[in-house]
């Protein structure tokens, strides 16, 4: 141990006395107190420059996967109040960074440019091997498993990942009415959860719109039945659609006398009697005519008049303004604005028409899983509205962005079994199968905790002793989780009582942490 008047001496850049106090001295207690804020009470030191820090004081700056003594404020690894085992007596100690004076490189900062910065790196490197063999006396594990000492390790953990957490006694568990089961195994392919909302499937939805404006004569149908391809919605009385039809008349009487007139001119050619330049003339005219008739015909066409309406018009020489809108394909109408009297507008929807043997389902995915969606993997709908509907689908469409609002994945699934009894606008959760079906782990919702953004669930070691162990979760349902990763069959694992046990993995947050006897 060196002299106070020494220390003074080379510790004289850390700018403050030291308390005389013996930290080598044996401490009485078995235990110590990690999470405990109360307890934590900082070294005193200072820095030169104001807006310097630490390792002390700047949890940044302490070695990565070094475990760190809140109670004490130090390493764990040199707190010898609570390994006083590990303790080097032959190496000078630095009592204001509780450090040995040759790694303190706060108070020897030659130690660093020296070694070309290899000090840190030995040191961490001893922190290292030193943090595997500490032991937390108090709970009887490892100081790197301990959750009640070193909670803040469990964000770190990954799927099987745990950490141990000591009940008082052995008898703790069963009075306090903890009980656990081995999970139930079952072959399920794992999938990922998400929420999803109802819609019609726009790739079989069709606004039903007159492509020229006139007025509302009659309504064939109303909102709610079901039509065939090709059946009359609606009425229209459309000068313009008269207008159409006798040019198209006339077009066709035009036609049939330039026809006439150039078969007369060909007989004549034959018995030279007429001259090659009439029978061209009246082959241009001709041309001229048929060119004329099939421009007025696609126009009745375009206006909504099918085939055997044109030629209905041809045979009774019809010039009415009379248009009929026809359902374009077989389905349901979903919506009717169509209103007799009313003068419309071309393009103006009448009806909405659905096929309602398809519907869409729009899915929003956390973009944690991003790399797992792809177009055809299988997916499960669940509506409360619907508790006994199976409606299942594929996924059709995946987004290639994030939503910069939501940051969601946004995709698509197209449902064909029971959409009918699917209403758009319904919210409902969905499982997407992301392989094939494997053997799995089934537990009770009520033996997993959520902590951190994680999942974890407790397995029982010893009467006394649990392990919050991490696991990776598939899909949710009848009162069941599926565990993907971190658990097997003979993993004991707590089904009541996982609360209790959480209270105590959580307790040194909570400033009721370990205590001195």
């Amino acid at each position: 141990m060196i002299s106070l008047t020494l220390g003074a001496l080379i510790l004289s850049g850390c700018g403050q006395e030291k308390a005389d106090v013996d930290e080598h001295a044996g401490h009485d207690h078995d235990g110590h107190d990690h999470g405990s804020e109360v307890a934590y009470v900082p070294i005193p030191h200072s820095h030169e420059v104001a807006s310097e820090t630490c390792f002390i004081c700047d949890a940044s700056k302490r070695d990565k996967g070094r475990l760190w003594c809140k109670e004490h404020a130090r390493y764990e690894d040199r707190c010898w109040l609570c390994h006083p085992e590990l303790e080097e007596k032959d190496r000078m100690w630095c009592k204001e960074h509780s450090l040995y004076e040759d790694e303190c490189h706060l108070c020897h900062p030659d130690l660093k440019e020296a070694d070309g910065g290899s000090a840190s790196t030995n040191q961490t490197t001893r922190s290292e091997k030193s943090s595997h063999a500490l032991f937390c006396n108090e709970h009887g594990v490892a100081e790197a498993e301990c959750g009640i000492c070193q909670p803040d390790l469990a964000a770190s953990l990954l799927p099987g990942g745990e950490m141990k957490v000591r009940m008082i006694s052995e008898a703790s568990a069963s009075k306090a009415g903890i009980k656990t089961e081995f999970p139930r195994m079952s072959e399920i392919s794992p999938t990922i959860g998400a929420f999803c909302e109802t819609q019609y499937n726009l790739n079989t939805l069709a606004k039903v719109t007159p492509l020229v404006g006139g007025v509302t004569r009659r309504v064939h149908k109303d909102k709610g039945e079901t039509v065939v391809a090709g059946e009359p919605l609606v009425e229209l009385h459309s000068s313009e659609v008269a207008a159409a039809k006798s040019d198209y008349l006339s077009a066709v009487v035009e036609l049939d006398i330039r026809k006439q007139s150039f078969e007369r001119e060909t007989r004549l050619q034959k018995e030279s009697v007429t001259s090659e330049k009439d029978l061209l003339e009246a082959k241009a005219t001709y041309r001229k005519a048929q060119l004329a008739a099939s421009n007025l015909r696609q126009r009745l066409l375009n206006l909504g008049l099918d085939e055997n309406e044109i030629a209905q018009v041809e045979e009774d020489q019809d010039t009415s303004a009379r248009l009929i809108v026809r359902a374009p394909f077989s389905g349901t109408l979903v919506e009717r604005k169509a209103v007799m009297g009313e003068a419309v507008e071309a393009g103006y929807p009448l009806f909405t028409l659905a096929d309602l043997s398809t519907r869409w389902l729009e899915i929003s995915v956390s973009a944690e899983y991003v790399g797992q969606l792809q177009v055809g993997q299988a997916v499960e709908a669940t509506f409360p509205e619907l508790p006994n509907a199976r409606i299942t689908g594929k996924i059709t469409w995946v987004d290639t962005t994030i939503d910069p609002n939501t940051r969601m994945l946004r995709a698509r699934a197209t449902v064909s079994e029971n959409a009918e009894q699917l209403t758009s606008g319904l919210f409902g959760k969905i499982l997407i199968a992301t392989g094939k079906e494997r053997l799995s782990a089934i537990v009770p919702n009520k033996s997993v905790q959520r902590h951190e953004g994680a999942n974890y669930v407790f397995v029982q070691n010893a009467p006394d002793l649990f392990a919050l162990r991490r696991v990776s979760l598939g899909r949710s349902r009848n009162g069941e989780a599926q565990v993907l990763a971190g658990l097997d069959s003979r993993d004991s694992v707590v089904t009541d009582g996982s609360f209790i046990v959480m209270s105590e993995f959580l307790k040194s947050r909570l400033g009721a942490g370990c205590v001195d006897d």
